[in-house]
């Protein structure tokens, strides 16, 4: 009673402290329509009916502006998500964590919501839920054998969780009634639950020949290696203070391997309640994979799958494949832990008490199985998957999801307008604050290292010419190799070009932070000239080389040419206003643009090679398109002239700017549609340079 008595005070404390944190986050943060968190086995795991919704919604078109939020106890540990720009990690527990659960509409999870968790009138919890239950379930159970609470108190606990739940993802009317008097819902509450069948199970309906060998590679099995894998549950009694629910080791796993079949091997997945450290101790038939986060990966590469009361047997029978029921314990488990739903005899498989018999069990299964025969497992299945098709994460996403914006409350109002004359009072601050250290650095004063480098640059090349190299269709390796002893300024993914030419540029200028932050490896292996970037795009590049220089910008969508890097510089629509804006700074007085053909970049050939980007990273660039232009169903026509027509707005600006201050711009590019600077041929360029020195020589004369 101790015990239950300090876990009561433990988690009240907790969950009275974190509440508070929590309804200040709900204050200050309001709901994002367009924003979802998902948590998974109390973030231990990114797996189940979680990932599933999730990676629905990454590969469906009508989310590609949305922002998906992921909670880990070790978030590191899951970095791979990151490759979507869309998605963002936070740590369990973190003030993150609050701020993103306060200001998310949706919320889907697996195990049910911390107790602190309170969902706004405008927000929508999803619960998936992690099995159908065969063994009795919160407020359904009768016994009183968990040492952390008592029997009240777990009834009282359950009854508030399932009134937070907005909707219940239901495989069957089966378990839509079992968690109803689980979650102790009334009858008009029962509305919640929506017949999609299990998000997690659509991959045992789509899985492929390669998977199972690419699976079985990674597991290390051999081949030709038939596949059991156990799956036993957890026991409310296996618990105490200092390490939580333990695995007990109650079943000798060698003694059953001894006794099957030799080309056998077992797997082995302890349940999450037991933690994720190893359990067993692994050997060349016995392999432990409680590690990994996806169970259906398991799933498709077993032959036979042993359990005891787990639910795992469900989806398993999805795959209509041999099962084995092994339970040690029943009667303890019926009498004394849990107690069951339905009469065990429904089981479609042997029920097993000793390590003898189970491995004869699976022995006779893996010889003598046949579904096509077996009533008793066509009724298990019809009975508990009857909505399973391989469309359930579709269905849920449609059902749950695709909805209305919720409706703005009197405070919501309040606090986003409040947020928007801060933003702008912000943005004049900033304005204030960067010219006034400006002048100062532009005087020679306080100056940091990438200052210094600004300063050094300042009319390094006055009265020379350079080349600004553009990434369209007509950017030719021959022209390139032309421009060897010239001034180029390159831009993003040009080195995609630099196996087919000698030229390298002089300087290279990278603007977009997704660029940055998802071809940083390519960026840092391939850019050896000084580059040039924004400051944000700088802090988001974890790896650059000493000779990077960043200039302060300024959020917002009205650009003009300002004219001083000490200060700032507004980049928009195109990374050439950057590389610009430094050639004015450096001094240069007449300037070429090539390869600068201002057409779409997002249509076929819209780059000089098909390779230039990749998909993913297109795809959130017109995400981005589409929220600045705040239209769903726009064409990829569309979004051509709405980045053609931005784009012709800066060059317009540089070119005031640049007649205002006797500097010439000439379009050396062949084609094209920017007719704003006079056209010129390259070769002509080259050919009549007695008015500019050349870059050998000048050179020359910086060495001398």
């Amino acid at each position: 009673m101790n015990e239950r008595l300090n876990y009561k005070l433990r988690q009240d404390l907790s969950c009275i402290k974190n509440r508070i944190k929590f309804k200040c986050c709900r204050m200050i943060y309001m709901t994002q329509d367009k924003m979802v968190m998902f948590e998974s086995f109390h973030g231990k795991r990114c797996g189940d009916s979680v990932k599933a919704i999730y990676d629905a919604m990454v590969f469906d078109e009508a989310f590609r502006d949305y922002t998906f939020v992921w909670a880990f106890t070790d978030p590191d540990a899951h970095r791979d998500l990151l490759d979507n720009p869309h998605t963002i990690l936070v740590k369990k527990g973190s003030t993150d964590y609050f701020r993103y659960y306060a200001a998310c509409r949706f919320w889907i999870n697996n195990v049910s919501i911390p107790d602190f968790l309170i969902p706004g009138k405008g927000q929508v919890y999803i619960e998936t839920w992690h099995g159908t239950p065969l063994k009795r379930l919160g407020c359904d159970i009768e016994t009183d054998s968990d040492p952390r609470q008592s029997k009240k108190r777990m009834h009282r606990r359950y009854r508030i969780k399932g009134k937070k739940v907005t909707r219940f993802l239901s495989p069957s009317p089966y378990y839509s009634e079992r968690m109803a008097t689980a979650f102790g819902l009334r009858k008009k509450n029962k509305k919640i639950f929506v017949n999609t069948g299990y998000p997690r199970n659509d991959a045992l309906f789509h899985y492929t020949a390669e998977d199972v060998t690419r699976i079985r590679e990674t597991l290390g099995i051999p081949e030709g290696k038939k596949v059991i894998l156990y799956t036993p549950t957890w026991r409310d009694t296996d618990y105490s203070p200092e390490q939580g629910f333990q695995y007990k080791h109650p079943v000798n796993l060698k003694k059953v391997v001894e006794n099957i079949p030799p080309d056998c091997v077992l797997l082995f997945r302890a349940h999450h309640q037991n933690g994720l450290a190893e359990v067993i101790e692994s050997s060349d038939r016995i392999i432990d994979v409680t590690n990994v986060d996806d169970i259906n990966e398991l799933y498709i590469i077993s032959d036979l799958m042993v359990t005891d009361y787990s639910s795992t047997m469900f989806d398993f029978s999805n795959l209509k494949r041999p099962m084995v029921f092994h339970m040690y314990d029943r009667e303890e488990y019926e009498e004394k832990i849990r107690g069951f739903y339905f009469d065990l005899s429904l089981l479609p498989g042997p029920i097993t008490k000793t390590e003898e018999e189970l491995a004869q069990a699976i022995s006779r299964q893996l010889s003598s199985f046949d579904y096509a025969s077996d009533e008793t497992y066509q009724t298990f299945h019809e009975t508990f998957n009857k909505w399973e098709d391989g469309q359930a994460a579709h269905r849920a996403i449609e059902r749950c999801i695709t909805i209305a914006p919720h409706k703005k409350g009197l405070w919501e109002r309040f606090v986003l307008n409040y947020k928007k004359i801060a933003n702008r009072v912000h943005i004049l601050y900033t304005i204030v604050r960067y010219n006034i250290t400006g002048f100062f650095n532009k005087q020679g004063l306080f100056l940091n290292n990438n200052g210094r480098r600004l300063m050094d640059m300042k009319d390094s090349h006055k009265g020379e010419r350079c080349f600004l190299i553009g990434n369209g269709p007509s950017l030719s390796p021959d022209d390139l190799n032309l421009l060897k002893d010239e001034y180029t300024f390159a831009t993003n993914m040009v080195y995609k070009i630099f196996d087919k030419t000698d030229w390298r540029p002089s300087f290279h200028c990278v603007s977009d932070s997704i660029y940055a932050t998802k071809l940083r490896d390519e960026i840092y292996n391939n850019i050896k000239s000084p580059l040039f970037t924004i400051e944000k795009t700088y802090h988001k590049m974890t790896k650059r080389t000493l000779d990077t220089t960043y200039v302060h910008t300024i959020a917002s969508e009205r650009y003009k040419v300002k004219g001083n890097l000490f200060a700032y510089c507004m980049v928009k629509a195109t990374v050439l206003s950057l590389a610009a804006e430094f050639a004015f700074h450096m001094g240069f007085s007449e300037i070429y643009l090539l390869g600068v053909d201002c057409t779409n970049p997002h249509a076929a050939g819209g780059h000089f090679t098909e390779n230039y980007t990749t998909k993913e990273i297109a795809q959130t660039d017109i995400s981005r398109i589409k929220t600045r232009m705040k239209q769903e169903n726009v064409t990829t026509e569309q979004i051509g002239e709405h980045i053609i027509d931005r784009s012709l707005v800066v060059y317009q600006l540089l070119k005031q700017y640049a007649d205002k201050h006797g500097i010439r711009i000439y379009n050396a590019t062949r084609g094209g549609n920017l007719e704003i600077f006079p056209r010129v041929a390259l070769e002509d360029v080259l050919a009549s340079d007695g008015h500019s020195v050349n870059r050998t020589t000048k050179l020359s004369k910086n060495e001398s």
